[in-house]
């Protein structure tokens, strides 16, 4: 709380100091110590920083080494023991007799340089951690003599004001003497610790070259033995393997290259994947056919126009995937309504008795429909959509087959749980 009341009544001073209305006492001496020392600060954050960025990458170096040779390995050594690339591709020949001891050697290098690296945290970055926390505790006090410097040129404006002021009051006159003697510690204490700072700062200065100077030399000559060791063990693999005279290493890469990038890009594994369904339907248009290739069966019916009924004929002709629409079954004659005698002649006799109605027609034979019965399958195995248009569903599920072929293994239309998509045929077992 006490510090706070102290910034509080440091705040107006700061602002008017800062756009000049009053005065501003300032040491020439110290802003050169000042300097000096932000020097200092900032050239130990930067070796902190450049020593960890230094190690790391070396770790991320000997890792992805490591890792691209595992990757390497396992790709060509199955298929070296079994299709002979080296004999089918002479250039190749030497690279892959070699991936093994190239496993080997990147392995040994990681292990090698870990030490190394071990040694840079403990002799260059545990240092430097040591000298900026040194920083941090100088750099606290000279906050600290910044704020007496503050507090000194605070109560000497106010005094100052109160001693030029022509015709003083008794108030004015009381305040002069508390004045004063808030000026005269403000004075003694900013006397102190900018006395301080700057007897102190030149031995920090002195002491800081003699420690940073062998933390410079440590750190030079681990970089270098890191990268010794690294161009050691590469030019000892690579000697009498390849040819290390040209030092174009793109333009050789490309070389060796040819053309096997263009033959990749043409494979048709390597191209977008197109929609079941799209492919199915061009060849749909390629045939000729609107229901894969069958006779008789399209997306326009003739079983409509058959249809004689008023009510039957406003109906669509083909359903949403060229099915014609199934033909319900005529209407039975209803029998006739139960009236009386007086209108219709047939009612109660004289004696009292009911005339039995006639009985109902026999209700017509249905019509034959042309419609074929629907045909289901059931999933055997789990299936995922691969692309827009497939359809997916799990072991169990009856499916509608609404388009197929004669052969199992082609891809075929149907609905399930109310989607409808193609389908490869040797998942599921017609019922």
């Amino acid at each position: 709380m006490k510090g706070f009341m102290k910034a509080v009544n440091r705040t107006p001073h700061q602002l008017t100091s800062r756009i000049g209305m009053t005065k501003k006492s300032s040491d020439p001496e110290f802003d050169d110590f000042n300097r000096k020392f932000t020097a200092i600060e900032a050239g130990t954050e930067k070796i902190l920083k450049d020593s960890g960025t230094f190690r790391d990458a070396v770790q991320t170096l000997l890792y992805s080494g490591s890792s691209f040779s595992n990757s390497f390995n396992t790709l060509f050594a199955p298929l070296g023991a079994e299709y002979n690339l080296g004999a089918k591709f002479p250039n190749s020949e030497v690279t892959i007799q070699n991936i093994g001891s190239y496993q080997a050697l990147m392995e040994e290098l990681r292990e090698t340089l870990n030490p190394e690296l071990e040694l840079i945290d403990s002799r260059v970055i545990v240092p430097c951690k040591e000298l900026q926390d040194i920083c941090k505790r100088i750099r606290k006090t000279i906050v600290k003599r910044d704020h007496k410097l503050v507090d000194f040129d605070r109560h000497n404006n106010s005094l100052n004001k109160l001693r030029e002021k022509k015709e003083k009051s008794l108030s004015d006159e009381k305040n002069l003497f508390k004045v004063e003697q808030d000026f005269e510690i403000a004075s003694n204490e900013y006397e102190h610790w900018n006395t301080l700072v700057k007897q102190e700062l030149p031995h920090f200065f002195q002491l800081s070259t003699s420690f940073i100077e062998p933390i410079f030399h440590s750190f030079y000559y681990m970089q270098l033995n890191c990268f010794y060791l690294m161009q050691e063990k590469l030019q000892s693999f690579a000697d009498g393997k390849y040819d290390l005279s040209r030092t174009d290493v793109e333009n050789v890469y490309f070389e060796q290259r040819g053309d096997a990038a263009e033959h990749l890009e043409e494979l048709t594994i390597t191209k977008r994947m197109v929609s079941t369904a799209k492919l199915m339907a061009d060849r749909r248009v390629a045939s000729g056919s609107s229901y894969g290739g069958k006779p008789g069966i399209g997306r326009t019916s003739s079983i409509s126009s058959s249809i004689k009924s008023p009510s039957l004929a406003r109906q669509p002709s083909t359903s949403k995937y060229g099915l014609p629409p199934p033909v319900p079954a005529p209407m039975v004659a209803a029998p006739p309504p139960y009236t009386t005698g007086e209108k219709s002649g047939a009612g109660l006799t004289s004696a009292g008795s009911i005339k039995k109605a006639p009985p109902p027609p026999p209700p017509m034979k249905r019509a034959a429909s042309n419609v074929p019965p629907a045909e289901y399958c059931v999933a055997l195995f789990d299936f995922a959509a691969q692309a827009e248009g497939d359809l997916s569903f799990s072991v169990g599920d009856r499916i509608q087959i609404i388009e197929r072929s004669e052969s199992q293994d082609d891809w075929w239309t149907g609905k399930v749980h109310g989607q409808t998509g193609s389908f490869p045929g040797s998942y599921t077992q017609l019922e």
